[in-house]
């Protein structure tokens, strides 16, 4: 969860989704999703699923991340919160 600093929100989500084409590129990244929320247009989130740890490893140190790392902080009003988590239930895209 990234929490941008007021009123960066929107300019944070932009240079945080311009990294979809570098994942598009990366074959283990079976979703990638950027969020921003309604109630609270200065909190985005990143869901992410990988088909193995390693794919997980190679997103986290591939272009992708390096670029979020490289452009964001910087409207961030703190660390972005990484929260590695396991899938327990889930229903398939159309």
């Amino acid at each position: 969860m990234f929490k941008a600093k007021p009123g960066m929100g929107e300019e944070a989500t932009k240079r945080i989704a311009a990294a979809l084409p570098a994942v598009e590129a990366e074959t283990g990244t079976t979703l990638w999703l950027v969020l921003r929320s309604n109630a609270d247009a200065d909190r985005i989130f990143l869901v992410d699923l990988f088909d193995s740890e390693a794919s997980l490893n190679a997103h986290m140190s591939g272009s992708a991340a390096a670029q979020i790392f490289a452009t964001v902080p910087e409207l961030l009003a703190a660390d972005p919160e990484l929260h590695p988590s396991a899938v327990i239930a889930s229903k398939p895209a159309a």
